[in-house]
């Protein structure tokens, strides 16, 4: 075989051992998350098991051992008597040691991976509480302590496996956690979205009612105004317009002839008539029509000051005030009043309905932008669990 070939069959059969990521719609997610949460319990059972017959297994061991160490005669050691006396003391607290690290291990409650850290914290105890007395022990007892350090380190590299293997159901546990949480927030969302879009729907079907619900009442005014009781009105609106106009005209013209000088010389001894006669002089037009002329008329009279060119034209003016007032009458309401308010509730309505959309429309793009968002981190979860949405 050539060397091309080989590296060849080399990369092939690295290619082969790679696993396909798993192919997953995103409506099969919260099937495959509740198959695989339940794959992950079984596989955390499994080592929880492990746990709990690597414990037992180990305090079998390590009762056979305490007792092969406590029958180890300390007294028959050729050594000075103080260092045996320290050799058994630390003996009997390093057994003592032993044995309360054994009791916290058998008191656990092993029904999840959280007791990893339980049983990590046991040894990190045992081991700063032990230390001193197990190096005073092994001065006369090293072959026996030996024994016990080794089951000791073989536990604790057989447990740092499991936990290992732990470690990754942990993981997995946080990140089918996560994928159904996003899963379900994404579910949400879109039926959130669906709701808005009716909203929006129900806005826009509600905008085009009122609008052309506003068509036919401009098209009523209209019809209002091309009628004869419409255009009577106006005729009379014209009309009383333009007597108002000629009334101006006419008493200030009246105003022009009273000699109001003459009038004061007469009455300056009164001081209520004098209070009267400065009122029309600054106002003469809006004081003369509060009683149309009758004051000043009888002023003049009483004066002597009046004459038939002013009785003419207070005559025309009470006769134009009389034509005011009997077209005035002849007026009737207006139809167009009532449409033209109905006109501006529709219009109200109608920019109510468009804020409510804009709304509507702003919670969409925000709840849209969100999904994007979640959806792009739930790949990335699932990434991490060797599945691919399609």
């Amino acid at each position: 075989m050539g060397i091309s070939n080989f590296f060849k069959k080399l990369f092939m059969e690295e290619k082969a051992e790679e696993i396909a990521p798993e192919k997953l719609a995103f409506s099969d997610i919260e099937g495959w998350a509740e198959k695989k949460e339940k794959e992950n319990e079984f596989k955390e059972k499994e080592i929880l098991d492990i746990i709990s017959e690597k414990i037992e297994r180990f305090t079998k061991e390590l009762r056979e051992k305490i007792i092969i160490l406590e029958s180890v005669d300390i007294k028959s050691r050729r050594e000075k008597d103080h260092i045996k006396e320290i050799v058994e003391s630390s003996r009997k607290n390093y057994i003592n040691s032993i044995g309360d690290f054994l009791e916290d291990l058998n008191d656990l409650e092993i029904n999840s991976l959280d007791v990893m850290k339980k049983i990590n914290k046991i040894f990190l105890d045992f081991n700063k509480g032990s230390y001193k007395n197990y190096e005073r022990t092994t001065i006369l007892i090293g072959k026996e302590m030996g024994s016990m350090k080794e089951i000791l380190g073989v536990f604790s590299r057989e447990l740092i496996k499991t936990f290992d293997d732990g470690n990754e159901i942990r993981e997995n546990f946080k990140r089918i956690f996560s994928i159904k949480s996003k899963s379900d927030t994404i579910i949400r969302n879109d039926k959130t979205l669906e709701k808005i879009s009716e909203t929006i729907l129900l806005l826009w079907e509600n905008i085009n009612s009122k609008e052309e619900e506003n068509k036919t009442l401009l098209e009523d005014i209209e019809e209002v105004k091309m009628g004869s009781r419409y255009l009577e009105n106006l005729r009379n609106r014209e009309k009383i317009k333009s007597l108002n106009e000629e009334l101006k005209s006419d008493i200030f013209s009246l105003k022009q002839v009273i000699d109001f000088k003459a009038l004061a010389n007469f009455f300056h001894i009164n001081e209520d008539q004098m209070k009267i006669l400065k009122e029309h002089r600054e106002d003469f037009h809006t004081n003369f029509q509060k009683d149309n002329g009758k004051v000043i008329i009888d002023f003049l009279e009483e004066s002597k000051l009046n004459n038939k060119a002013i009785l003419e034209r207070v005559n025309l003016i009470r006769t134009k005030i009389e034509e005011v007032e009997n077209y005035e009458r002849k007026i009737k309401e207006d139809e167009t009043l009532e449409i033209g308010s109905q006109i501006k509730t529709v219009f109200l309505e109608i920019d109510n309905f468009k804020i409510e959309k804009v709304k509507e429309e702003k919670r969409g793009k925000k709840l849209k932008e969100s999904k994007v968002e979640l959806v792009d981190s739930l790949k990335k979860d699932l990434g991490e669990m060797n599945v691919e949405v399609i």
